[in-house]
C-alpha cells in the first residue's frame, strides 16, 4: 500500500511539474481581415503548428518566456515575446503583405497601430450573424459615434449619422469606388440591398479618415470590400423567413484562385417583405458578378451589380399622439397632447397613412380589389467597373479603375391625399370622383379631347422621375522610395448627368388631367392636357463634373509613422431647362457652368510607445465645395446668392492598447464647421431672393471608446461608449447682398449660439457578447443605449423671440437584440449546414427614432414635433448550406 501511495504521489507531482498552458488565437490579413489558413506558428526551435481552415491555431506549453513567430507566404513575418503563466492565452495576429496589394493601394483601408485615424472593423462573420432583415448600415450602431435608423421603415431607406454629420457628409466607398449621389450627396442603400452576401469586410473611419480622394467627407468614411480571388473557394445557399412575410433566397459562390489565375465571385438574392410598418411592402433582387484574372504582375477584374426593386415608402412624419397616445402623454409637456388624426385617437407605431385598396370598376364591375400606395419607389441602377492593377516592381504599383452606372426610376405621390376615417388613403373615393358625376368637357378640354365620353381626373398620382448616367475614373500610383518613405497620388474624375421631370403615373379612373398654366412647357404653352407618362411642371437636365488631384506622403521611422495628404478639386455644375422658353436662336435655356474649386490638407502621426501601447493624432483643413442642391434652387435654374465653400478645421487625438486577448481605443475629436449650408428665401419689395445664409457654423467635439476582450476561444465581449458635444456656434446679424455684393437685400437676425445639433444621439453606449458553449453553437446578445438626442430643426427658425432656443430633446431609449445560431460540419468541414436566428428589439420597446421640431406648430417641443416611431419586435430565421 505504501508503494502504491508513493507511486501515485510521484505521478501527481510529475503531472503538476509538467502542467501545460494552452496558447491559441487567430491569424488574419491585416488589410482585408481575411483569415489565413496554413500559416505557420513557431514557438520554439523546431516546434510549431499550422493554422486550420478558419485561420485558428492552438498549442500547449509549460509556463515561461517564449518568442512566437508567425509566417505566411507573401506576408511579412511577425515575432512577439510572450510570458506564459497558468491561465490560457488568447493571441491573435494580423500579417501585412510583403508586396503592395490592390486593396492597400486603392481602398484606403486603415491599419491598426499604423494609420493615425479612429476606425472600427465589421467582419463578414459579424454581418452574417447579426444583420438579420435590416439594412447593412444598421450594424454600425455597434461602433462609437454612429447613429443609424431605418427612418420611415422602408427597405433601403435607412440613414447614417457620424459624429453629428448627416449621411450627406459621410462618404461610402465600395471596393474603392464612391457611392454617394453626385447631386445631393445621399446614399441609397436600396440600390444594392444584397451587398451583405458578398461583403468581405466593412470598415468605418470616423472624422478625417484615411481616404486620399480629392472630394472629402466631413463626418467619416464607410469602406465596403467585396470578396474576390484572394479568398478561399466557397459557396453558400441561404433561405430566410421573417416577420410580416419577409422571405429571402440567396446563393453566392467564390471560386478563389483557379487554374491560370482566373477567379469568379457571384451572387444572387431575391427578397419579398410586407414590412413591419403596415403594408410597407418591397420586392427586391440583387445580382453580383466579379470576374478576375491574374498574370505575371498584373491583375484585371470586371464587376457588375445591381438591384432592381420596388418598395413602399413612408416619408411624412406625424405627431407622437397620432401613433401612440399613451406614449405621447408620457413624454408630453401637456396634459392632453394634440395631434390625434380626425379625432380618432392613436393608430399604432407601425401605422402607414399612404396605402389603401382600389377596385377599378369603370370598365369591369367585377374588378378585383388591388392594394395601392401613393408612395412607391421604383428603381434600378446597374453599377459596373473595370480595374487594372499593375505591380511594376518592388517599389511601384499602378491602379486604374473605370466605372459607370445607369439609373432609371422614380417615386410616386398623390396630387391631393384623401384619407379615410381609419387613417388610410381613400383611393376608392378618388376613383369614384374621377369616374362619376358630370363628365368634365368645358371648352378648353374639348379643344384637346374630342371624345366627350372621356373623364377628366381631378386627382391623380404623379411620379418624380430620375434617370441618370454616372461615370468615373480613379487612377492611383504608389511608390516606395525606401523602407522609410513612400508616397502615392493620382487623379479622381467623375461625370454625372440626370434627367428629372414630373410625369403622370396613374390617372385613377380618368383618361386625362389638365395641369395649371404655370406647369406647362413654355415652348408649347397651350398643351395643358396630360395623360399617363406625360411630363409636366418641370423637365431639367443637371450636369455635375468633379475632378481632383491628390498626393499622399507616408513616413516610417522606428516607432513613428506619419502622413501628409494634399488635394485640390474642382466642382462644376450646369443645368438645362427644357420647359423654359427657348432663346432667340432656338436653343434650350441653360444656367451656364458654375465652377467651384476646393482643397484639403491633412496630416497625422502614430507613435508605437511599446509593443502594446500607441498614440496617434491628426489634423486637417478642408475647403469643401457645396453640393449642387445648395447651389441651385429646387428644380430650377435659379442660383442661390452667397454660395461659399464649407470650411472645416478638425483635430483628433487617440490612444490604443492591445495585448493578447484585449484591445482598446480611446479618442477625442474637435471639428469646427464654418459656412454650414443654410438656405433661405428672402422677399424684398417685389423681388424674391434665394440665399445661402452667411456665417452659420457649428462645433462638433467629443470622446469615443471602443473595447474588445476575448476571454477565451469561445467567449468575447465588445464595449462602446461615445459622448458628443455638438452645438451650433452662430449668433449674429447676417447681411444678405445681391450676387455682386453691391446692394444689401436684407438683414437677418438669427441666434443659434449653444443650440444643440439635432438628428443624432450625442450619447451612445453598447455592449455585445459572443458565447460559443460548444463548437458551432453561438449566442450574441447586444444592448445599445442612446441619449442626449435632440430633434432635427431648421436653423432659420431661431429668429426673434425664438433665438437660441433648444430643440425638443427626444426621450432616451435602448435596443436589445439577440442573434444565435448553430452549424455542423459535414465531410471534413468542406460542407456545413446551419441556421441563424435574429431577434431585434426583443423587449418591443416603444420609442422615437427620428424627429423634426415644429412640423405641427412652433413650440419646439414634443407637441409640435413630427416623428417616426422606432420599429418594434422583429424576427428572422435563416437556414444555410456552405460548400
Amino acid at each position: 500500500m505504501k508503494v502504491v501511495f508513493i507511486f501515485l504521489f510521484g505521478l501527481l507531482f510529475s503531472a503538476f511539474g509538467y502542467s501545460q498552458t494552452v496558447v491559441s488565437g487567430l491569424v488574419t490579413d491585416e488589410v482585408s481581415g481575411e483569415t489565413l489558413p496554413g500559416a505557420t506558428v513557431m514557438y520554439g526551435d523546431g516546434k510549431g503548428v499550422a493554422t486550420d481552415l478558419d485561420g485558428k491555431y492552438s498549442f500547449s506549453v509549460a509556463p515561461g518566456e517564449y518568442t512566437i513567430k508567425i509566417m505566411y507566404v507573401g506576408m511579412t513575418d511577425i515575432e512577439r515575446k510572450i510570458t506564459v503563466g497558468s491561465s490560457k492565452i488568447q493571441l491573435d495576429f494580423a500579417l501585412s503583405t510583403a508586396a503592395m496589394t490592390e486593396v492597400e493601394v486603392i481602398s484606403d483601408v486603415a491599419v491598426g497601430r499604423k494609420t493615425p485615424v479612429a476606425y472600427s472593423d465589421i467582419s463578414s462573420i459579424k454581418i452574417k450573424e447579426e444583420l438579420g432583415t435590416r439594412d447593412i448600415p444598421m450594424l454600425l450602431n455597434s461602433t462609437p459615434g454612429i447613429y443609424a435608423t431605418q427612418a420611415g421603415g422602408g427597405d433601403g431607406d435607412s440613414r447614417v449619422n457620424i459624429r453629428g454629420f448627416s449621411n450627406l457628409y459621410v462618404a461610402v466607398m465600395l471596393d474603392g469606388i464612391p457611392m454617394n449621389d453626385m447631386e445631393n450627396g445621399r446614399v441609397y442603400y436600396s440600390n444594392w440591398f444584397g451587398a451583405d452576401v458578398i461583403t468581405q469586410k466593412m470598415q468605418v473611419q470616423r472624422g478625417l479618415g484615411a481616404s486620399k480622394l480629392a472630394i472629402p467627407s466631413i463626418g467619416g468614411t464607410i469602406n465596403i470590400l467585396t470578396e474576390g480571388i484572394d479568398q478561399k473557394a466557397r459557396g453558400t445557399v441561404r433561405t430566410e423567413l421573417g416577420n410580416n412575410q419577409n422571405l429571402r433566397e440567396s446563393v453566392s459562390y467564390n471560386s478563389g484562385r483557379l487554374k491560370g489565375g482566373w477567379g469568379i465571385t457571384s451572387a444572387i438574392s431575391v427578397s419579398k417583405n410586407n414590412g413591419w410598418v403596415e403594408n410597407l411592402r418591397s420586392k427586391r433582387m440583387f445580382y453580383f458578378l466579379k470576374i478576375q484574372k491574374e498574370w505575371l504582375n498584373h491583375s484585371l477584374s470586371y464587376t457588375v451589380m445591381g438591384s432592381p426593386q420596388q418598395h413602399f415608402q413612408r416619408f411624412n412624419r406625424e405627431t407622437i399622439a397620432f401613433y401612440d397616445s399613451t406614449y405621447a402623454k408620457k413624454v408630453s409637456e401637456y396634459e392632453t397632447p394634440q395631434g390625434y388624426y380626425n379625432g380618432a385617437g392613436s393608430f399604432g407605431s407601425n401605422h402607414n397613412l399612404y396605402w389603401g385598396t382600389l377596385r377599378r370598376t369603370r370598365n369591369n364591375p367585377n374588378a378585383e380589389e388591388e392594394l395601392l400606395t401613393s408612395r412607391l419607389n421604383y428603381y434600378h441602377k446597374p453599377i459596373m467597373n473595370l480595374k487594372h492593377f499593375w505591380t511594376i516592381g518592388e517599389k511601384l504599383a499602378l491602379s486604374n479603375i473605370v466605372y459607370a452606372s445607369f439609373g432609371a426610376g422614380g417615386g410616386t405621390e398623390l396630387k391631393e391625399t384623401v384619407f379615410t376615417a381609419d387613417g388610410q388613403t381613400d383611393f376608392n373615393k378618388i376613383y369614384y370622383n374621377n369616374t362619376h358625376g358630370t363628365i368634365f368637357t368645358p371648352a378648353y378640354d374639348l379643344t384637346y379631347v374630342n371624345d366627350t365620353s372621356q373623364y377628366k381626373s381631378k386627382n391623380y398620382m404623379f411620379s418624380r422621375v430620375n434617370n441618370h448616367f454616372w461615370a468615373g475614373v480613379l487612377s492611383t500610383f504608389k511608390y516606395r522610395m525606401n523602407k522609410r518613405f513612400e508616397f502615392s497620388g493620382g487623379f479622381d474624375g467623375r461625370y454625372f448627368y440626370v434627367d428629372r421631370h414630373k410625369e403622370i403615373y396613374d390617372l385613377l379612373g380618368g383618361d386625362y388631367a389638365v395641369v395649371g398654366a404655370d406647369m406647362v412647357d413654355y415652348n408649347d404653352p397651350t398643351n395643358r392636357v396630360k395623360r399617363v407618362g406625360d411630363p409636366y411642371e418641370f423637365k431639367i437636365r443637371t450636369f455635375v463634373k468633379q475632378s481632383g488631384l491628390f498626393l499622399l506622403g507616408e513616413y516610417t521611422l522606428n516607432k513613428w509613422t506619419a502622413f501628409l495628404n494634399v488635394t485640390g478639386s474642382i466642382n462644376a455644375y450646369n443645368r438645362t431647362d427644357f420647359f423654359a422658353k427657348k432663346t432667340t436662336d432656338d436653343k434650350y435655356v441653360t444656367s451656364g457652368w458654375k465652377t467651384i474649386p476646393g482643397g484639403t490638407i491633412k496630416a497625422g502621426a502614430n507613435y508605437q510607445i511599446t509593443q502594446n501601447h500607441s498614440v496617434f493624432a491628426n489634423a486637417g483643413y478642408l475647403a469643401r465645395a457645396q453640393i449642387l442642391n445648395n447651389v441651385f434652387v429646387g428644380n430650377t435654374l435659379q442660383e442661390f446668392i452667397g454660395v461659399k465653400n464649407e470650411l472645416v478645421i478638425a483635430q483628433e487625438f487617440g490612444y490604443s492598447y492591445s495585448k493578447e486577448a484585449f484591445s482598446g481605443l480611446i479618442n477625442v475629436y474637435n471639428t469646427v464647421w464654418k459656412n454650414k449650408p443654410v438656405t433661405q428665401q428672402v422677399a424684398a419689395g417685389t423681388e424674391t431672393y434665394y440665399v445661402n445664409v452667411p456665417g452659420m457654423s457649428a462645433l462638433h467635439q467629443g470622446m469615443e471608446v471602443e473595447l474588445n476582450y476575448k476571454l477565451s476561444n469561445n467567449f468575447s465581449v465588445e464595449g462602446v461608449l461615445s459622448v458628443g458635444d455638438w452645438r451650433w456656434n452662430s449668433e449674429a446679424t447676417a447681411v444678405i447682398t445681391n450676387e455682386s455684393g453691391t446692394e444689401i437685400i436684407d438683414t437677418l437676425q438669427f441666434g443659434a449660439k449653444g443650440v444643440k445639433v439635432g438628428d443624432a444621439a450625442q450619447f451612445q453606449t453598447s455592449i455585445g457578447l459572443r458565447y460559443e458553449p460548444i463548437k458551432g453553437l453561438y449566442i450574441r446578445p447586444r444592448y445599445t443605449y442612446f441619449d442626449n438626442y435632440f430633434a432635427d430643426f431648421d436653423p432659420q427658425s431661431l429668429q426673434f423671440e425664438n433665438a437660441n432656443r433648444q430643440s425638443w430633446k427626444i426621450p432616451a431609449y435602448y435596443q436589445l437584440d439577440i442573434s444565435m445560431g448553430y452549424s455542423h460540419a459535414l465531410g471534413q468541414d468542406k460542407y456545413r449546414l446551419g441556421t441563424t436566428i435574429n431577434l431585434m428589439n426583443v423587449t418591443n420597446l416603444v420609442y422615437v427614432s427620428d424627429a423634426r421640431s415644429n412640423e405641427f406648430g412652433n413650440s419646439f417641443d414634443s407637441h409640435s414635433a413630427g416623428v417616426y416611431m422606432g420599429m418594434g419586435f422583429r424576427w428572422n430565421v435563416a437556414v444555410f448550406f456552405n460548400f
